[in-house]
């Protein structure tokens, strides 16, 4: 695959505990350091463990510059994203993250989440102007969605086009998309 131009995108990522097990914690923070070397691009990563963390840390990371990339690397069930203790909406997400994330990317790096009718991301989409939305659609293995996160952040950045990244994509990993559930939506 020959990629000549440079789309370089920031990540903002926020993770929350995949289980109990805090001396031994699954992270995606070695995915964010692999793409952000090989590629010269920052990151920055937030925990986030309940609904108040959430708001705040969008807060956070909606003024960053240059940064075109949400991962949201949570637990999730079809249209919310699940905490510790709480579960958020996609309606009330859309309320948190307003439109200060306008014209990014947001990948919902968790189960599930955007198993909902169409109309409901594009209701979604609307209300943040965000750019594309991707996300699993299905429960799905975590060693799997992390090679596929890997693989997505790599390819974004050498593409402007979402459009055109996700048929390439697509072209390119067919057996792991459909093994993943993986979707997305562009604005």
């Amino acid at each position: 695959m020959a990629r000549a131009r440079d789309h370089r995108k920031h990540i903002a990522c926020l993770e929350s505990l995949w289980n109990s097990d805090i001396e031994n914690r699954l992270s995606v923070v070695p995915i964010l350091e692999l793409v952000s070397r090989i590629n010269r691009t920052r990151y920055t990563y937030l925990t986030c463990n309940t609904r108040e963390e959430l708001a705040y840390n969008l807060g956070k990371l909606g003024a960053r510059r240059g940064y075109r990339i949400l991962y949201l690397s949570l637990h999730g069930k079809p249209g919310e994203l699940v905490l510790d203790g709480a579960r958020t909406d996609l309606e009330t997400l859309a309320g948190m993250l307003g439109t200060r994330f306008s014209g990014w990317v947001v990948h919902f790096g968790s189960c599930s989440t955007i198993n909902v009718p169409r109309a409901r991301i594009g209701r979604f989409m609307a209300a943040t102007k965000v750019a594309t939305v991707l996300g699993y659609s299905t429960d799905v293995n975590w060693i799997a969605s992390a090679a596929l996160d890997l693989l997505l952040f790599d390819w974004f950045q050498y593409y402007d086009d979402t459009r055109r990244l996700w048929r390439d994509f697509r072209r390119q990993y067919a057996g792991l998309i459909r093994q993943t559930g993986l979707v997305a939506f562009h604005g």
